[in-house]
C-alpha cells in the first residue's frame, strides 16, 4: 500500500522535472517569451490532468458581491446567458468546465449569487463558509434541518434545500441540491427514484404528510450542486439547467 501511495507523487515530480528540462533548453537558444507562455500551459495542463487545484483555486476567488469583469477575466465570455424568471433584470451567466459548470447570477455588473454543480464524481468543490466537499455528505449530514426545500421530476430530475447561513455566512442563503445530471456521487438511478416518491407524495399528501420520504431521501443522497448568495429559493432552482438545456449547451465540455 505504502508503495502504490507514493507511486503517484513519484510520477508527479518526474513529469514536473520534464518541463522545466524542456524549459532550460528552449532557454538556452533565447526563445525566452515563447518558452514562458508554453511552460506555464504545459505546467497548468499536467496540474490539470492530475490534481483539481487549478479549478479549486479558480472556484474559490468568486465571491458574493464581486465585480462580473473579475469572472469574465478568470473564467473567460459565458457559453450561455438566460434572463431570470423570478428576478428582474438579473440574469444568469454560464462558465463550463469538464468537471463543472459555475453559474452567476448578475445584476447591474455585480454578482447576487453563483452555483457550482459538480460534473465529476472525483472532483469536490468545498462549500462557502464550510469545509464540507461536496460528494462528501448526505443530506443528513450537512445539517438535520431546512429552511425550504423544492424538487422536481419532469423537466429536471432535482432535489434543493435552502439553508441561512446567519451572521458567520454574512447572512447569505446556502442552497445544496441534488441534480440528475451532474456527479453521481451516490447511486443515481436510486437517487432519482427517491426523488420521484418524494414529488408524487408531496402532489397527493403535501409536505408535511412526507416527511418519511423526505427523511429517507436526506439519508442517502449526497448532493451535487451548491448554491450562494443574497438569493432566494425559487431563484436558485431557476438557475439550474434542464436536461435539455445541459444536452444541448454544455455535455462534452
Amino acid at each position: 500500500m505504502d508503495n502504490v501511495s507514493s507511486e503517484k507523487p513519484r510520477f508527479i515530480k518526474r513529469v514536473q522535472s520534464s518541463i522545466f528540462t524542456i524549459a532550460a533548453v528552449m532557454l538556452s537558444i533565447g526563445q525566452w517569451s515563447d518558452t514562458k507562455q508554453m511552460s506555464i500551459e504545459a505546467y497548468e495542463g499536467f496540474i490539470a490532468q492530475f490534481t483539481d487545484k487549478i479549478e479549486l483555486e479558480r472556484l474559490s476567488k468568486v465571491k458574493v458581491g464581486g465585480n462580473l469583469n473579475f469572472i469574465e477575466q478568470t473564467f473567460g465570455i459565458a457559453t450561455v446567458i438566460k434572463s431570470s424568471q423570478t428576478i428582474k433584470n438579473l440574469e444568469y451567466r454560464y462558465y463550463p468546465d469538464s468537471k463543472y459548470i459555475l453559474a452567476i447570477a448578475a445584476q447591474n455588473n455585480s454578482i447576487k449569487g453563483y452555483q457550482v454543480i459538480s460534473l465529476d464524481n472525483s472532483f469536490y468543490p468545498v462549500l462557502p463558509f464550510s469545509e464540507k466537499k461536496l460528494g462528501g455528505f448526505v443530506y443528513s449530514e450537512y445539517s438535520p434541518y431546512f429552511d425550504e426545500i423544492r424538487s422536481d421530476d419532469v423537466n429536471l430530475t432535482y432535489y434543493l434545500e435552502s439553508h441561512s447561513l446567519g451572521r458567520a455566512g454574512l447572512f447569505f442563503n446556502q442552497f445544496i441540491t441534488y441534480v440528475g445530471y451532474g456527479a453521481s456521487y451516490s447511486e443515481s438511478v436510486a437517487s432519482g427514484n427517491e426523488i420521484s416518491l418524494l414529488n408524487e407524495s408531496m402532489l397527493q399528501k403535501g409536505q408535511d404528510q412526507s416527511s418519511e420520504i423526505i427523511n429517507k431521501l436526506r439519508a442517502m443522497i449526497k448532493p451535487n450542486v451548491f448554491s450562494i448568495g443574497d438569493i432566494d429559493a425559487s431563484t436558485a432552482a431557476d438557475m439550474l439547467v434542464t436536461r435539455y438545456e445541459y444536452a444541448a449547451y454544455f455535455k462534452g465540455e
